[in-house]
């Protein structure tokens, strides 16, 4: 039995394409893993996390707890400067009235940490002080919720003791569904105790286990799996052999099945396997061995369990949910001779799981359908690592007890249902019948438009042009700019200066500098009156605080001041530049992203295009036509670059749309040396002019990269070695530039496709 199932196993393990297909899904799970939890303005890097958790590595429970405290206290003080600056801004009495009652609500603050805002050393773990004041807050609120574990547990407890003590008083229904349950609850926590409670950040563990791309990719892993059981030996009828022979039946399905668990297991564990080993590298865990309710997701589960545990027992339900599905799923491809059915079932059921998760509500009477489908069980976050009880007949069943129920029951039916079918099938052969009504051949001579639907329609091309291009528009446009205050005065400030200096722009920069030429004094002034002793440091500070709200602004108007000066000694027309600094990748490069996602793109979808024919043998045919190889081959290339060309003005386009909405990209016809940072540009060429060049080097790259995908697929003349190749040529240098080493990007296209951010 155990050579029958290693036999099944390694019928499909060995097969190249499935093969392929199970790297394929492991790089998107990894490449959706890192996409997914990349940082932008709003979300906090990664890194971040890393960078914590490593502070917090030798630290005592009690050190923790004051250490986040002492960051949430002054993430709060730096903030309250920043709105008190924000009203001192706003125009008449209201927005000074409003920061004078900000600082006495809070006494002394502003003047505590004054400095540690001008000085920006409250950036510990992010660069912007958004990010550092979500990332603190999110820190601190776990880390109240994990302290508070102990008085969770006696809550537990002392609801019970508060029924006993009403129901001694007849006002309690003892046989209600809300009163049973509490006493189930209480009886469900008294194990658990807050001794082996060591909090961590939860992110690590999130990102590496609540995945719905993970559990979508172990569900299209099993059904190749169970596709390829089955129907290969249906497409070559060889059941009609198989099952004559001495282990051709029972033996036979039952092999099949555990062939089936086995890849179920493995699967899963290579996929969160990687899931963890990512979040370790870029996350970070903590005491793995600690219990669950360390994280304070998790806190109301009342199993007592480590973190560790709780990954075992997911993984290796996440197997036995998927296992059900794929012997269910093998029952259809059993019991019936068409290939797509069993594929359409399995895609309905994952649909409608989805549906159910999505749609219905967490309370109700219908709940119990939100938890107890496919979609549910995988969530194994909630079946572990949290607490519910269903309400059955006015008594509280526990949703694991439920859920586990199910499962067993779905494992036995699909078991079942595949050994019947297989044992009393009629099926074993796939169906020949084709339409009626299929479309008439129409030969053509153009050899452009053979090899574009070869390309395009026959390998998929078009399929995975498209989907890359949503990615790569989606993520630009999805990008989020949100302007500081700073930003939007100097905003302001150009908006009103654009174009050629005149004698009302003159005096309005000089009013501005003669306004922060009178703040700079007056600080200086009561600076010397403390050192005098005329008045206290307190005093001070309150008097300087009103010339703070406007010095503040002083490094925005600083830019202002360098265009007005080159203006007035090499001519040239003030030009608002935020926008068109974020444009050219100057600020915020995104250029790195694009070209690693367009890469991988280019690789996919065009390395089998010279391939094709050397596994096919047409080569051969095809050198001895008229058209020839060469002609061939040059159409083949033409294809390619006008299928790059056109995807290369996607991200162009949804950048301009994006930035010019917060940022606006004016004075297009202004040259492009009255931006500062491209003063020295050997050309004073109009600003649309230089965009034009920047559009032309990004598909000059794109089609370098292309050329060098078809050269490596006809050297290689294999689709999957052409990947690999391609990967390590095109993909790894960018890779290795995006994780800091820096001299890998001049080992790519890179410096031609981001040319405008070099210094």
């Amino acid at each position: 039995m155990c050579r029958l199932i290693y036999y099944e196993l390694a019928k499909i393990w060995r097969k190249r394409s499935f093969v392929l297909s199970v790297c394929v899904l492991l790089i998107l799970n990894l490449f959706l893993l890192w996409y997914v939890n990349c940082s932008n303005s709003e979300k906090v890097p990664l890194s971040a996390y890393k960078a914590f958790q490593n502070e917090i590595a030798e630290m005592t429970e009690a050190d923790k707890e004051d250490y986040i405290s002492n960051l949430k206290e002054m993430m709060d003080g730096v903030c309250l400067v920043q709105d008190v600056l924000d009203m001192q801004k706003m125009q008449g009495e209201r927005g000074k009235t409003l920061a004078e009652q900000e600082m006495t609500a809070n006494p002394g603050a502003f003047e505590k940490y004054y400095k540690t805002y001008q000085e920006g050393s409250y950036l510990h773990f992010t660069d912007s002080i958004w990010q550092e004041k979500n990332f603190i807050d999110e820190l601190y609120d776990e880390q109240q919720k994990v302290a508070g574990y102990d008085e969770y547990l006696q809550s537990v407890q002392g609801n019970k003791v508060n029924l006993s003590d009403i129901s001694i008083f007849g006002n309690q229904n003892e046989h209600s569904f809300a009163t049973r349950n509490i006493e189930k609850s209480a009886e469900d926590y008294v194990a658990l105790s807050d001794q082996n409670i060591r909090w961590m950040p939860s992110k690590a563990l999130s990102v590496s286990m609540e995945s719905i791309w993970t559990d979508l990719f172990l569900i299209l892993s099993v059904f190749l799996f169970a596709g390829n059981l089955i129907f290969e030996e249906k497409e070559k009828k060889l059941f009609y052999i198989t099952r004559s022979t001495k282990r051709g039946q029972f033996q036979s399905i039952c092999a099949k099945l555990a062939a089936l668990f086995v890849h179920c297991v493995a699967i899963a564990v290579l996929l969160y396997g990687c899931n963890l080993i990512f979040a370790e590298v870029t996350i970070g865990f903590g005491d793995v061995t600690a219990s669950i309710q360390s994280i304070a997701a998790y806190m109301e589960s009342n199993l007592n369990i480590s973190i560790l545990g709780y990954i075992i027992g997911s993984v290796l339900t996440k197997s036995v949910v998927i296992f059900g599905t794929g012997a269910i799923l093998t029952a259809l491809c059993i019991w019936t001779d068409r290939m797509f059915f069993p594929y359409l079932a399995g895609m309905l059921l994952y649909g409608g799981s989805y549906l159910l998760y999505l749609l219905i509500p967490t309370v109700g009477k219908g709940s119990l359908f939100k938890y107890i489908n496919l979609i549910g069980f995988m969530k194994t976050e909630n079946l572990y690592g949290s607490y519910l009880n269903f309400d059955m007949g006015g008594h509280p069943i526990s949703r694991l007890l439920v859920s586990w129920s199910i499962i067993i029951l779905l494992v036995a039916l699909g078991i079942a249902a595949s050994i019947l079918l297989f044992l009393h099938g009629t099926n074993f052969e796939l169906s020949k019948k084709q339409s009626k009504h299929q479309r008439q051949f129409r030969p053509h001579a153009s050899l452009l438009r053979y090899e574009s639907y070869k390309i395009m329609i026959m390998n998929r091309a078009l399929v995975i042009l498209l989907l890359f291009s949503f990615v790569i528009g989606g993520r630009i446009l999805n990008q989020k700019y949100n302007p500081s205050v700073q930003e939007q005065y100097y905003q302001n400030l150009m908006m009103q200066l654009e174009g050629e200096l005149t004698e009302q722009k003159e005096a309005l920069i000089l009013s501005e500098q003669e306004r922060y030429t009178q703040a700079f004094s007056e600080i200086e002034k009561i600076d010397g009156m403390v050192s005098d002793g005329e008045i206290d440091e307190s005093t001070g500070e309150q008097l300087k605080a009103d010339w703070y709200g406007i010095t503040f602004f002083y490094p925005s108007f600083q830019r202002v001041m360098q265009q007005y000066e080159n203006i007035q000694e090499d001519g040239g027309k003030f030009i608002y530049d935020t926008g068109y600094l974020y444009f050219f990748g100057r600020m915020n490069d995104d250029y790195l992203i694009d070209l690693l996602l367009f890469s991988l793109c280019m690789v996919i979808a065009f390395g089998n295009v010279m391939a094709m024919e050397f596994q096919s043998g047409s080569w051969y045919l095809l050198g001895a036509t008229k058209q020839g190889r060469k002609k061939i081959i040059a159409r083949k290339v033409m294809v390619c670059m006008m299928a790059s060309m056109v995807i290369s003005v996607i991200p162009m386009i949804c950048r301009f749309v994006n930035i010019s909405s917060v940022y606006p990209l004016h004075e297009l016809t202004a040259a492009i040396t009255d931006i500062p940072c491209y003063q020295e540009f050997p050309l004073a060429m109009p600003v649309w002019l230089f965009i034009l060049l920047l559009f032309f080097a990004q598909m000059a790259s794109l089609i370098a990269v292309v050329i060098v995908v078809l050269l490596i697929s006809y050297w290689r003349k294999n689709y999957i070695q052409t990947v690999f190749f391609a990967i390590l040529v095109l993909v790894v240098p960018l890779v290795l530039k995006l994780l800091g080493f820096e001299f890998a990007g001049w080992f790519s296209v890179y410096p031609l496709y981001s040319w405008t951010t070099l210094k």
